[in-house]
């Protein structure tokens, strides 16, 4: 039986589920002919061969020739490294080619769902260059605490406010209490991130740079270390 995850990310690269079925077969079988493709994981002859030429030609599989075609799959480490290269190409492009507009009128952006606010977090860290200042409970800080020692490996100043035990080796650690889910961030004065998580796709956060936000919340952030020295939990 075929793992969805593995299909699914097959997709990802660019093939379509046939071509993805079909190149786990490949892989699994060796040299199949398109009845014997078709016969090993039950697509109809008929979609078969159009998905075997397709494969081939997206860079999954070989063409055998002989008497009687044949294909064979590109080595999964080939295969992998020929589409990480080939996205960076590609993004490459799209960074140097994409016009330069206007910046959006809205100066806030609504994000919504666990992955894109995660995504959104880890590349404001990311790209942060002097300091970093984030509220949240220790559960949460499980979601980007790698990312947050990467920075501070960088150089840059990380202040965490906490509910509960934090380990994140050169970062300043406030405690207090809070609510969980509740996330505040910001990078390097310029940038944040506020909202609420709790691990699914109805999530929604709040991002911009837009000044009166950001100082609006460095004030509540001063306020919550303010009282966590005031308790001494630091």
């Amino acid at each position: 039986m075929i793992d969805i995850n593995l299909i699914q990310s097959l997709m990802v690269t660019g093939l379509t589920r046939h071509e993805s079925e079909l190149y786990v077969a490949l892989s699994r079988e060796g040299e199949l002919t398109g009845y014997e493709a078709a016969k090993v994981t039950g697509i109809p002859r008929a979609n078969v061969y159009q998905a075997l030429a397709a494969l081939v030609e997206k860079g999954g599989a070989y063409l055998v020739e002989g008497s009687v075609p044949r294909y064979t799959a590109v080595q999964v480490e080939e295969y992998c490294k020929n589409v990480v290269d080939h996205i960076k190409e590609v993004t490459e492009i799209i960074k140097m080619e994409c016009p330069k507009g206007r910046k959006p009128y809205e100066p806030y952006i609504t994000i919504s769902g666990i992955k894109h606010i995660l995504d959104k977090m880890k590349n404001i860290i990311g790209e942060a260059k002097e300091r970093v200042y984030i509220s949240m409970t220790d559960k949460e800080f499980d979601y980007i605490s790698d990312e947050l020692e990467k920075a501070i490996k960088r150089g840059v100043k990380v202040v965490a406010i906490a509910s509960g035990k934090l380990d994140i080796n050169g970062a300043i650690v406030h405690y207090t209490t809070k609510a969980s889910g509740q996330i505040r961030l910001i990078a390097d004065s310029t940038e944040v991130l506020t909202g609420c998580i709790t691990g699914g796709d109805q999530d929604i956060c709040l991002y911009s740079k837009n000044k009166p936000l950001v100082e609006l919340v460095k004030d509540s952030l001063k306020n919550e270390i303010q009282i966590s020295e005031l308790k001494g939990d630091k």
